[in-house]
Order: structure tokens, then sequence, then C-alpha cells
């Protein structure tokens, strides 16, 4: 299960900062939650190197890149399989997913599941981890979120609960707000 939910904030509206890029050739795991950074004009999942990187400026993913609508928006099932003849005017590949970010540096408050297992307080600063997660925030790490309310239960509508028969199940969400600060050493 993968959840993120916008609580406060400029989204969904003209005025949210986002960006919308195809995912990079050979990513998985990236779901729906998932912190992101740009490469050229291809979408990395973030890890434990990003939370040092200055360069590496996070956006949460809004959806999986498996989702059904990233992959027809990034032509999946649409263009020629790699290695087959390609008739003039048709694209050479089959398609990746793509899909759209939004920036750390937004000022939003947002729910999301996609944390490391810890303690998290409320003010307590956050960094991105392994598998694009958000984990508590260390000396020299760039800062991308900050708690506003400590790891709670909710009712999610698209959680499995009995695979393939029925969803709708509890969730465990951390809520935060976005920030971004390079490089914080404290």
């Amino acid at each position: 299960m993968s959840w993120f939910n916008v609580l406060k904030g400029a989204y969904p509206s003209l005025q949210q900062i986002d960006k919308t890029l195809n995912v990079a050739s050979g990513q998985t795991g990236i779901v729906r939650g998932s912190c992101l950074y740009q490469v050229g004009t291809e979408f990395l999942l973030a890890g434990a190197a990003q939370a040092t990187d200055e360069k590496a400026y996070i956006l949460f993913a809004l959806m999986a890149q498996d989702d059904l609508v990233a992959g027809m928006a990034g032509g999946i099932g649409q263009g020629v399989t790699p290695g087959a003849t390609v008739p003039a005017g048709y694209p050479a590949l089959a398609g990746t997913a793509r899909i759209t970010g939004l920036a750390c540096g937004m000022p939003f408050e947002f729910e999301t599941d996609q944390y490391a297992a810890a303690s998290y307080t409320v003010g307590q600063l956050l960094s991105v981890g392994a598998s694009g997660k958000l984990v508590a925030h260390g000396s020299g790490d760039n800062v991308i979120a900050q708690v506003t309310k400590a790891v709670t239960t909710r009712w999610v509508n698209s959680a499995v609960a009995v695979t393939g028969w029925r969803t709708g199940a509890n969730v465990n969400v951390l809520t935060a707000r976005s920030l971004w600060i390079p490089t914080l050493t404290v």
C-alpha cells in the first residue's frame, strides 16, 4: 500500500509547484508518496545518498510508476516493441511511465505511509532515506519536511484489506509539512 494525501496547501491548483517527467529506465519501486529527484529529463527514486546532495531537489510522487494513468501518459503499450522493425513516423520504444511530483519547497501539509519505521515527534525535521522514504533528519542532511502530527492510524479506501477481494483498511500515516533546507547542520 502506498498513501500520500495533501491536507492543506496549493494542491490541486494552478499555484502548485510540480514537475511531470518520465521515470528513468530501469527504475523500480516508485509508489504514491515516494521521494523523487530529477536527473536530466527523468525522475529517479531518491535514497540515502540524496539526503546529503544539496542539488537533489526532492519531489513527492503523486502516483506509482505502475499506475495505468502513468503508463498511458508515458506511451506504454502505444509504441513498437523494442527490436522490432519500426515504420517511419512511429515511436521506436514501447514507452515508459510518466509521473508528476510535488516540490518539497512548495508549502503544504500532507500525510503519508512512506516513512521508515521510527518514533517521530511533532516539530522533528525529516530527510530522505532508503527506498525514497522519509526518515529523521541527521546532521548534514537536507531537510524536506517537518512533522506536524505523530504517526496515527486512518482509514484509507484504497488500502488492500483482502488481496483480490476487498479494499478499505486502516493505514498508519505520518503527517508533516513540506520544506526545503539544503544540507542543514545542527
